[in-house]
């Protein structure tokens, strides 16, 4: 039972999320004193809407290679213990964030939830543009922990950081669509092999990453990346990302564009902190 529970958290990616809410509160604060009840609350968070998301999806799970080992596919949890660890999970993300981001912690709750388990998980069998809310959540951990380290609503920092994440997440998530193609379309869900050309399914994730690499290069022009060293290794970065775009297979360029979005993260942080 513990281990079907920990695998229904989807602890990488809610390593990731937690992960990304301490930068946007190193970027917010300047330090990352005391951020243990930000990283655990958002990994709360992030779990919560994974096992509610498994909920929800579990018969077209079972019927994917990918992921009928699933405890909710598998059977090896019910529906209802999985409604249990949700409810659980939350309480556990507000018990950590309120704190934090007092009277903003439920609008936060609301947007998440809404944008993956919402809309994501409702468009997801009927389009495959579905990843655009699906991105739009995924952006908002940063803005989380931005919120929390006392940053304002509205600001450059995180509309830059938002759109990094976003652009990021559309090449990523249509790479990992493509490369599970017959899977996918096993579960009813559509796929971009289904509903555009060859030669489309091919340009269309390389715009994103072309984007990703023009994104990352413009950190500077947001006061960010702004020392001589860090403007190097941007303008180093970003064309050989660009060329990998380009030429490198799906597979690979999804790797390539993890490391890439973290490189560029991890270089504008380190920069706020030993500022």
């Amino acid at each position: 039972m513990i281990r079907s529970a920990a695998a229904l958290t989807r602890p990488g990616i809610s390593l990731a999320v937690g992960l990304s809410a301490l930068a946007g509160y190193a970027m917010a604060a300047g330090e990352l004193r005391g951020v243990a009840p930000l990283f655990a609350g958002t990994f709360a968070l992030s779990a919560a809407v994974s096992v509610l998301n498994q909920i929800q999806e579990r018969e077209r799970d079972a019927r994917m290679e990918r992921t009928k080992a699933r405890p909710l596919a598998s059977g090896a949890m019910s529906a209802g213990q999985g409604g249990l660890l949700f409810f659980g999970l939350l309480a556990l993300a507000i018990l950590f964030l309120r704190p934090l981001l007092s009277w903003a912690v439920l609008p936060v709750l609301l947007m998440v939830i809404g944008l993956y388990n919402g809309l994501y998980t409702r468009m997801k069998p009927v389009t495959g543009w579905a990843m655009i809310p699906g991105a739009a959540c995924g952006a908002l951990p940063f803005w989380i922990g931005w919120l929390a380290g006392g940053g304002g609503l509205v600001a450059v920092t995180p509309v830059y950081f938002f759109a990094l994440y976003f652009v990021w997440q559309m090449p990523h998530f249509w790479m990992l669509a493509e490369s599970n193609a017959e899977d996918y379309a096993a579960a009813g869900f559509p796929v971009p092999a289904n509903a555009f050309s060859g030669f489309s399914r091919q340009v269309i994730p390389r715009l994103w990453a072309l984007a990703l690499a023009l994104l990352g290069g413009m950190a500077p022009l947001f006061g960010l990346a702004t020392h001589t060293g860090q403007a190097y290794a941007l303008a180093t970065a970003c064309p050989a990302y660009a060329l990998l775009a380009v030429f490198a297979r799906a597979r690979v360029l999804r790797y390539v564009s993890d490391g890439f979005l973290a490189g560029v993260v991890a270089m504008i942080v380190v920069e706020r902190l030993a500022g």
